[in-house]
């Protein structure tokens, strides 16, 4: 009998167990399988649980892999900078976004968010409303906080995600950084108040990257 569910440990603390054993069991089997690998079965043999424990939390294979997900989205979200310099703080965000998804473990985590999203709707909107949606909101507050336009704001802030994200599930870990960063840059250069043109614009187009 696994750990997880020793019948000796306290009721909370045997539960506390299992979820973590399946939480990562899940998030090895993803690394390993891809989301089309993974199974209820797989998940229950490898964490040492039931099948009807697993159940008991997550209703279905997509809702615990966006728990999963989710869990780690904090590792891809980093804060966006406020130097004053809304060129530099684009760049340096757009930059480490790039790196951190493609890295072996941000590339899968990145191509399994996407398969999942497809497979069920309710998965689609909690991965929206816990990663992708945070990525979109941290791009458009910046460019707001300069007086840029909220509907201006929001599609540079779509333009940059996207520009950033499908180059990445296309071209996978080779897709460079800098590309990233030359996007955010072209970005930027296009907005229309971003030189001060607007009364009481604070905005700074900085020279990083020149």
């Amino acid at each position: 009998m696994s750990e997880a569910e020793d019948p000796a440990s306290p009721p909370r603390r045997r539960s506390e167990k299992s979820r973590v054993a399946i939480i990562d069991a899940t998030r090895a089997l993803l690394l390993e399988r891809g989301f089309d690998g993974l199974s209820i079965e797989a998940v229950a043999a490898r964490a040492g649980v039931g099948k009807q424990t697993i159940y008991r939390w997550w209703p279905s294979r997509p809702a615990l892999v966006a728990d999963v997900l989710l869990e780690d989205a904090d590792k891809i979200l980093a804060a966006m900078p406020r130097t004053g310099d809304l060129t530099a703080d684009l760049v340096s965000w757009a930059g480490r976004l790039a790196s951190a998804l493609t890295t072996k473990r941000g590339n899968a985590m990145l191509r399994i968010l996407t398969a999942a999203s497809l497979e069920h709707d309710d998965t689609a909107a909690r991965l929206r409303a816990g990663f992708s949606r945070p990525l979109q909101e941290s791009v458009r507050t910046r460019l707001m906080a300069e007086h840029i336009d909220a509907d201006l704001a929001s599609t540079a802030a779509d333009a940059l995600l996207g520009g950033v994200v499908y180059p990445i599930l296309s071209d996978g870990r080779s897709y460079p950084p800098e590309r990233a960063e030359a996007m955010a840059r072209m970005i930027v250069a296009g907005l229309p108040q971003a030189g001060g043109s607007a009364p009481g614009a604070r905005t700074t187009i900085g020279t990083a990257g020149k």
